[in-house]
């Protein structure tokens, strides 16, 4: 029925009569599906009261990991840079097949889509941010970004579940999408977060087309209800009686088929989520496979490990956004970050090391567009071939809490930092047509500039 340790539930319930339902709330109990079988469920009275006591204008965030440390260079970089060029060898990128969006700056080949993103002046992009202590650990940089605490301290909450905690106390507040745990940054000291786990079959409760599972389904709401039975079947009862609802909550979100593409899924159903308006404020989404130390681009080709991650970066992103309602697209911001950038000069398997300053990406209607922090000098790097850091990484979510979220960057992470002017008010939305326009031009233009740059002499 669930994977439920009843043993367990049956001892906190002596201990302490409330704490199964936030074990509940902190448990995968959506098991199996991210398909819904049967037709579409109404969302269940109690989801659709917490929703409507949650519109309004705040923000949805979202954060997209980027784990194993993304090349930032290669992502946005100096292309047609000399230096650039003489340092990256063999992974430079060719600047003919890259992204232009002007101040020298080009987006990588398989960054079409958030190119242009970036030209309607819906992404920001946050240079030479980076941790301090720089020990080149996947394991320690990644919970000291996630944890976010002054001077480096790993502590078992993160910063943006601590943010959680002062949100109200919905089901669907938090959401880790994926499957994968929930990770360290989305863990508060009380807040739930649900995983939503990556699958097949059907969402426990959400089926209603098999009459067994119907006459299942009442008698376990029937334990919630006070009987003679004693408190422990009444609590179990509540228990499944909430499993029930929460799945019937999101099942609409799995109804249609998903992409084949696990990133791409995922990102979808974070889009179909936040349309429910079930009160979700936070999400996260993992991509792996950044840690490029080998073949992260071909040698003639010009395509390899990171191109094929950015390619599918790219599509979900602008998935995502395709699958928003008009109205929440107003409201989401997105952060993509990693645990550190790479080296700048290749090593001897044609990819690159672990490094230190990357870039962080933030993108929607929210976002003020352009350039920001200063980029870390190719001409200035430590004495490892590193980026020199320009910008403490609680920099960039001091502004997150207080400029997107509306909270205290103090209490969220122990103490204050510098701001950034990252984010507005929503920008007026464009229609379809209008922003298909603006693509065509856009793309006309990148031709006639890769024209230019293939039929200009050199001097």
């Amino acid at each position: 029925m669930t994977d439920f340790d009843f043993d367990k539930l049956a001892n906190q319930m002596e201990r302490d009569p409330e704490r199964p339902l936030n074990l509940m709330q902190r448990r995968r109990f959506l098991q199996g599906a991210l398909a819904a079988g049967g037709a579409a469920v109404a969302v269940p009275t109690m989801f659709a009261e917490q929703a409507a006591a949650q519109a309004g204008n705040d923000t949805i965030f979202v954060t997209v990991t980027l784990a194993g440390g993304n090349d930032g260079l290669n992502t946005v970089g100096p292309f047609s840079n000399g230096r650039y060029r003489d340092l990256r060898k063999g992974l430079a990128i060719n600047p003919a097949t890259a992204h232009s969006i002007g101040d020298n700056l080009s987006f990588h080949p398989s960054m079409r889509r958030t190119a242009t993103r970036y030209r309607r002046g819906d992404v920001a992009i946050v240079r030479g941010v980076g941790e301090p202590l720089k020990d080149h650990s996947h394991f320690s940089n990644l919970a000291r970004w996630q944890s976010a605490n002054p001077g480096g301290q790993i502590s078992g909450t993160g910063w943006v579940g601590r943010w959680l905690d002062g949100q109200s106390n919905s089901q669907f507040t938090g959401l880790a999408i994926g499957g994968q745990g929930v990770p360290l940054h989305f863990r508060g000291s009380s807040a739930p977060v649900t995983d939503l786990p990556r699958g097949g079959g059907s969402l426990y409760g959400s089926d209603r087309s098999n009459q067994i599972d119907q006459r299942m389904y009442r008698a376990i709401r029937q334990m919630g209800k006070e009987s003679d039975r004693g408190p422990w079947v009444n609590r179990v009862g509540q228990v499944g009686a909430q499993a029930i609802d929460a799945a019937q909550a999101v099942a609409p979100a799995f109804k249609n088929e998903l992409p084949e593409d696990r990133l791409i899924a995922d990102m979808v159903v974070a889009a179909r989520m936040i349309n429910l308006n079930l009160g979700t404020r936070a999400l996260n989404v993992w991509q792996s496979g950044y840690d490029t130390h080998d073949n992260q681009i071909g040698a003639s080709s010009g395509v390899g490990d990171h191109a094929d991650l950015l390619g599918e970066l790219d599509v979900a992103l602008d998935t995502f956004f395709n699958t928003l309602s008009a109205p929440m697209a107003e409201r989401v911001i997105v952060m993509l970050y990693s645990e550190f950038g790479r080296r700048v000069e290749p090593n001897g398997s044609n990819g690159t090391d672990h490094g230190t300053a990357n870039h962080v990406f933030f993108l929607g209607r929210r976002v003020k567009g352009g350039l920001y922090g200063d980029p870390p000098p190719l001409n200035q790097l430590d004495d490892r071939g590193d980026f020199q850091v320009t910008v403490d990484f609680r920099d960039v979510y001091a502004t997150v809490v207080e400029q997107g979220l509306g909270g205290s960057a103090a209490s969220i992470l122990g103490q204050g930092y510098a701001t950034l002017n990252l984010f507005g008010e929503s920008k007026p939305a464009e229609s379809a047509l209008s922003r298909r326009a603006q693509e065509i031009r856009d793309r006309r233009k990148e031709d006639a500039d890769d024209y230019l740059l293939l039929h200009t002499p050199s001097f």
